[in-house]
């Protein structure tokens, strides 16, 4: 069964969707945080707050005892207001047996294809998550976001920027050539050759 939801549309705050974070974690963790609109995130909240009073219910049941909650939510306001959503994936995890389960991130464009592309901050970007809920005796009952999928709606690259990065937007003038298609015109000009050739 497909448990995953969709997060709305947001900008990516310091991704780890191509390579796991090993900073915190040796075996690695896949991470992506979001900032969104204060009207997308409260109905975002709702519904993950949703899932995670049915799932601490049903639990309190099972212990037939009333569960210390934790003071973590994947979903809320920043220190700045900011409404931001929090979802992470291990890259590695060993079994009691010593067996290791290895993960990644499906990584799809706008259009919905699977890409390679290098996801970097500010990136436009929904995430596929999995709301899994748990219980700590010293933290209390929680729950998490596991990040499965990430849709890039507008890139920019790790360690690049974009225009409206700046604060710039599209005006009417000046179009000049992509960068990717000066390489390939370059490449097909025979003079290029000559102009490189030490």
């Amino acid at each position: 069964m497909n448990n995953t939801i969709n997060t709305p549309k947001g900008k990516a705050v310091y991704p780890h969707v191509n390579e796991p974070n090993t900073r915190f974690n040796p075996m690695g963790e896949y991470s992506c945080s979001i900032s969104v609109s204060e009207e997308d995130g409260e109905a975002f909240n709702k519904q993950v707050t949703e899932i995670y009073e049915a799932a601490y219910q049903r639990e309190c049941l099972l212990q037939n005892k009333k569960l210390k909650k934790a003071s973590s939510f994947p979903v809320g306001k920043d220190d700045e207001g900011e409404w931001i959503i929090k979802a992470k994936q291990p890259a590695k995890v060993e079994t009691k047996a010593g067996k290791v389960f290895e993960f990644n991130i499906k990584l799809f464009d706008a259009q919905g294809s699977l890409c390679n592309a290098q996801v970097g901050s500010g990136s436009t970007v929904k995430c596929a998550v999995e709301p899994r809920t748990w219980f700590v005796g010293s933290l209390g009952f929680g729950i998490t976001l596991s990040l499965k999928a990430v849709q890039i709606i507008d890139l920019i690259e790790q360690g690049g920027s974009s225009a409206t990065s700046f604060g710039f937007a599209a005006e009417e003038g000046y179009v000049g050539e992509k960068l990717e298609e000066a390489f390939v015109s370059a490449d097909d000009d025979s003079s290029a050759e000559s102009a490189f050739d030490f």
